[in-house]
């Protein structure tokens, strides 16, 4: 199970074939609109929505001031069988939430047709993770892997493996391949040996002289902008 809160990512859940268990909501937080109709949708959908106060909806929420609004509901069963396109988001060992699911919202964005996560990467399902997506782990397949699986997904793929480094090579369109899995590494250590010594390529985004590396969520951006969106 996992936690989705505020009306819009609830909202966004609702859309999508995931089952929703159960709801809370605070009255003072129905007379918001965007609540109300949040509500109403779960009611609908024939889900379990109960009233409780603001107090024991902090007690379960994952964030120090909520929205008024949560809801349970199942995490889907992904696999690398469900990625929809050649075209894949790798996070090896990316340990914060926040860029994990800053990630999951750009894969979506820009083309993936999912996202991979080796061991060591933060829960995609944390509600802090949850909350950066915004509604993108809901429709796009996300899910834990390895390395030997997805070697043999790149080899049944054609797809190349592409680990990502501050050195690599200048990551281009026009020499995007079509079908390419793009591993983004580790916030401090980058990409890990094992998928370096897999790796058919090594991509980077050049950077001008003096300045320091970019936060992994705004080069991962940027490298699935040049390689998925050729």
């Amino acid at each position: 199970m996992f936690l989705a809160e505020g009306p819009r990512v609830v909202a966004d859940l609702l859309r999508t074939n995931i089952r929703v268990h159960q709801a809370l909501y605070t009255k003072a937080a129905s007379a918001d609109p965007a609540v109300a109709s949040a509500v109403e949708a779960l009611r609908s959908a024939e889900v379990s929505v109960e009233q409780v106060s603001g107090a024991e909806l902090a007690e379960f929420a994952g964030t120090v001031t909520p929205q008024g609004l949560l809801a349970v509901a199942e995490i889907p069963s992904w696999s690398l069988a469900d990625v929809r396109t050649p075209r894949l988001a790798v996070l090896d060992a990316v340990q914060d939430p926040g860029n994990v699911g800053t990630l999951i919202r750009a894969a979506e964005a820009l083309g993936a047709g999912g996202v991979a996560l080796l061991p060591g990467t933060a829960d995609a399902w944390n509600p802090k993770t949850v909350r950066a997506a915004t509604g993108s782990s809901f429709r796009l397949p996300v899910f834990e892997t390895t390395v030997s699986a997805l070697v043999d997904w790149c080899r049944d793929q054609g797809a190349a493996l592409l680990a990502s480094d501050a050195n690599g090579e200048p990551a281009r369109r026009d020499l995007a391949p079509s079908g390419v899995a793009l591993v983004l590494g580790n916030e401090g250590a980058g990409v890990s040996a094992e998928v370096l010594d897999a790796a058919t390529g090594v991509v980077g985004v050049p950077l001008l002289a003096g300045t320091d590396s970019l936060n992994v969520a705004i080069a991962g951006a940027i490298l699935m902008d040049r390689m998925f969106g050729g």
